[in-house]
C-alpha cells in the first residue's frame, strides 16, 4: 500500500476563513458629506421653486445746481428669478434567496450578506450623489479619452462604479450610441473594463451619462459645474444669462496649463472681490473643491520653498521632508474633505464654492422605496411565477441650488503634476 498523501486527509481538514472583508475600491462622498447635513434644505412639492435674484442696481447719479434746475428722473433696482425642481436619482439592489439563507448566521458565514447589502447600498448611494455633485446639469459623468476593445480610458474613472450601466452619447443632444455595463473600474489606470464591447461608433470625446438620462443640457441633477460657469450665453433654470450680462457668471482664472502658484490663488480671490466686493471671500463660507492632483500641486508650492539647515538639526535621523498630511487650506480657506480633496472633482480644476449660497430642494430624502409598508420586493420568473431573488430600491427627490453664481470662483486648465491622472 502506498504512503498516504495530503489529498487523503482533505475530508478531515477544517477550513479557515478570515473574519475580515476588506474593500478593494474607494467609497468617497467628500463634498456631498459636507452639504447633506446642512440645515438649509427647502422641502418642496413638484411645483418649480423660485430662486429670486437681485440682479441690477438702480438710481441715476448726477451733478447739478439746486438753484431751481431740473433734477431729472430716476430708476430702481431689478430682480428676476430662476426655477428649480427636484430630480429623482435611484438605485436597485438584488440578491438571491440562497445568498441570504447561506449567510444569515455566524455558523454559516463571517457576515450576513443581506444585512451587509443594505449597509453598502446606502454608502454607495452617497458616492453616487457625490459624483452627481461634480457634473454640469446633464448627468454627464466624464468623456472618453480612448477606446481599446472592451476597455474605455477616461479622464477620471473615479466617477464610475463597478457593476453599473452607463449611457453613451456622441454629445449632448447628439447621437445615443447605447448602454454599457462596467465590470470593473481600474482607477489607477483611469480605465473602465466593460462586460462586452462598447456600442458601435463609440469613440474618443463621447460622453458617458448616468443610465436613463435625457442627454440634454440642464435636464439632470444640477451639479457645481452647471452653476460655476464664466459665460454670458445659456441659462440657469430658465433665466437667460444674456439678459443680464456679467451677472450670472462665475469669476474665473484660466491657467492655460500653467502651474498653481500663490499669485494665481490670490488672483482667484481677487476676481471674487472685483465681482462682488472687497469683503466677498470672507462672507460666503468659501471652500475649495479639488482633486488630489490639485492638492499635490498646492503642496508642491510649499515644498519648493522649504529649506533644511543640516547643522541645526538634532538627533541621528534625517528630517522627514514630507509631512503626514498636505495643507488643509488654500489661501487661508478650507480644502474640501478636511484638506484631502475630492476624488470626484475634475482634475486640473479648482472650484471656490460659496457654501453659504448653496442649498438643496428636496421632496424625498434618501430612503428605501416603499409600497404599502414593504421595502423589499420579489422578482418574477419567465413563467410568471416568483423568482428566488429579492430586490430593493434607494431613491431621492432632490436638486442643488446656488442662489448666487456670481459669488464663487474657479480656476481651470491648471497644470496637473506628473504621475496624476495620466500626466
Amino acid at each position: 500500500m502506498s504512503i498516504a498523501n495530503v489529498s487523503q486527509t482533505l475530508a478531515l481538514q477544517r477550513e479557515h476563513v478570515r473574519p475580515e472583508l476588506p474593500r478593494l475600491f474607494p467609497m468617497d462622498d467628500t463634498l456631498w458629506a459636507e452639504i447633506k447635513p446642512r440645515d438649509d434644505i427647502d422641502v418642496v412639492s413638484y411645483r418649480p421653486t423660485r430662486v429670486p435674484q437681485y440682479l441690477l442696481s438702480g438710481g441715476k447719479h448726477r451733478m447739478g445746481s439746486f438753484d431751481g434746475a431740473d433734477m431729472g428722473q430716476g430708476s430702481s433696482f431689478t430682480t428676476d428669478y430662476y426655477t428649480l425642481v427636484p430630480v429623482y436619482p435611484f438605485s436597485c439592489w438584488q440578491y438571491t434567496k440562497l445568498t441570504e439563507i447561506t449567510t444569515n448566521n455566524d455558523q454559516k458565514a463571517i457576515e450576513n450578506y443581506g444585512m451587509r447589502t443594505m449597509k453598502e447600498a446606502m454608502a454607495e448611494f452617497n458616492v453616487f450623489m457625490e459624483a452627481l455633485l461634480n457634473t454640469d446639469g446633464s448627468n454627464t459623468l466624464d468623456s472618453v479619452v480612448s477606446v481599446s476593445g472592451n476597455v474605455l480610458t477616461m479622464k477620471n474613472a473615479q466617477m464610475f462604479r463597478d457593476n453599473n450601466d452607463y449611457d453613451v452619447w456622441s454629445a449632448l443632444s447628439g447621437t445615443f450610441r447605447g448602454t454599457i455595463t462596467v465590470q470593473s473600474v481600474d482607477t489607477l489606470n483611469n480605465q473602465l473594463n466593460l462586460t462586452a464591447a462598447p456600442p458601435v461608433g463609440t469613440a474618443a470625446n463621447d460622453l458617458l451619462l448616468v443610465s436613463g438620462s435625457a442627454g440634454v443640457a440642464g435636464s439632470g441633477f444640477l451639479g457645481i459645474y452647471y452653476y460655476q460657469v464664466n459665460s454670458n450665453t445659456g441659462s440657469i433654470g430658465g433665466l437667460s444669462r444674456a439678459a443680464y450680462p456679467g451677472k450670472l457668471t462665475t469669476p474665473t482664472v484660466n491657467f492655460a496649463s500653467a502651474s498653481l502658484t500663490p499669485s494665481k490663488a490670490r488672483l482667484m480671490l481677487a476676481q471674487m472681490q472685483i465681482a462682488m466686493g472687497i469683503d466677498q471671500p470672507d462672507k460666503v463660507d468659501l471652500t475649495w473643491n479639488m482633486n488630489v492632483d490639485m492638492v499635490a500641486a498646492w503642496e508642491n508650492v510649499g515644498l519648493l520653498v522649504a529649506s533644511v539647515i543640516q547643522n541645526q538639526l538634532t538627533g541621528s535621523n534625517q528630517i522627514d521632508m514630507l509631512k503626514k498630511s498636505p495643507p488643509k487650506q488654500l489661501a487661508g480657506r478650507p480644502i474640501v474633505g478636511g484638506g484631502k480633496g475630492s476624488l470626484h472633482a475634475q482634475p486640473g480644476r479648482i472650484d471656490g464654492l460659496p457654501l453659504k449660497h448653496l442649498f438643496r430642494v428636496e421632496n424625498q430624502p434618501i430612503d428605501f422605496y416603499e409600497v404599502g409598508g414593504q421595502t423589499t420586493f420579489p422578482a418574477y420568473g419567465a413563467s410568471g411565477g416568483l423568482a428566488s431573488s429579492t430586490m430593493f430600491y434607494l431613491w431621492s427627490g432632490v436638486n442643488l441650488g446656488d442662489e448666487n453664481v456670481h459669488a464663487g470662483t474657479y480656476g481651470s486648465s491648471i497644470a496637473i503634476p506628473t504621475g496624476y491622472y495620466g500626466h
